[in-house]
């Protein structure tokens, strides 16, 4: 392969990086954004279908192995080259944000159709999403490009459980918007994810105020979307009969009531034996 160029630069040195450090899995190379993309890949189509088509230059074999579970030709090219353009525009931080994104998002389709043909694994999923980029990771050197190119924001993580939750419950929604707040947060609340997801963004954006106030978030609070994810998590567990939307809160108002609950049977126990 020296002298050659396989697909394209991004691509060919990614997954040259991705063989010279696959035995080192806290060098920093392997844990840089293309090479992340590599590792993916791996997870979604098998190490096998992405290094083999390289090792041979063989950008055809590579391409058919992409589309195998239905990802779209024109995708695909949109993808190759998102790839490049990252690797070529790194500090145009514009730019940039918009492929970071872009380029995961088109990652979690082809994991998504993988899953629509083939069983996958829980810990298959899991795996996926330890290797997204989100506010949770605990990863330095991810959490670093993340803090660069997208700070604080739940987009990735959003898209992939819309997508999911289209598989699992034969959905097709339209369109991802980015003011959307999960499927799963407006069925708990008594909302038709697919008929939200299909809605104008400020029809959106009035039934977004609606799920929070269900949930008991101000809508001025700055972190109300992990706020809103603790509540989900609270109310699917307890139900929504003492939900604050904050799960420390919850847990003490819980406790409570139980204790409350002791005294009173331990009140009447004590009358009866007398």
């Amino acid at each position: 392969m020296e002298g050659t160029i396989f697909v394209n630069e991004a691509i060919g040195k990614s997954i040259q990086n991705y063989l010279n450090y696959k035995s080192y899995p806290n060098h920093e190379e392997f844990n840089t954004f293309l090479v992340i993309v590599i590792r993916m890949l791996a997870i979604v189509y098998g190490e096998l279908d992405i290094v083999n088509p390289y090792r041979t230059n063989n950008e055809k074999g590579f391409d058919e192995n992409l589309k195998k579970f239905g990802f779209p030709e024109d995708k695909l090219l949109e993808w190759k080259q998102e790839m490049q353009l990252f690797y070529q525009n790194k500090e145009n931080k514009e730019l940039a944000s918009e492929l970071f994104l872009n380029i995961q998002k088109k990652l979690i389709d082809m994991f998504v159709l993988r899953k629509s043909h083939v069983l996958v694994t829980d810990e298959e999923i899991e795996q996926f999403k330890s290797l997204l980029y989100t506010k949770k990771d605990t990863n330095p050197i991810k959490m670093n490009l993340f803090n660069q190119y997208s700070p604080n924001s739940d987009t990735i993580m959003h898209y992939l459980n819309t997508k999911l939750f289209e598989i699992m419950h034969n959905y097709k929604l339209t369109e991802y918007k980015d003011v959307t707040l999960g499927a799963e947060a407006y069925q708990l609340a008594g909302f038709n994810a697919v008929e939200v997801m299909n809605m104008k963004e400020e029809d959106i954006l009035n039934v977004n105020n609606k799920v929070y106030h269900f949930f008991r978030i101000k809508e001025t609070d700055l972190n109300k979307r992990s706020r809103l994810e603790e509540a989900i998590n609270y109310y699917k567990k307890y139900g929504n009969t003492i939900t604050t939307g904050n799960g420390y809160v919850d847990l003490l108002l819980l406790l409570g009531i139980i204790a409350t609950g002791v005294m009173i049977v331990l009140v009447i126990g004590l009358k009866f034996m007398r």
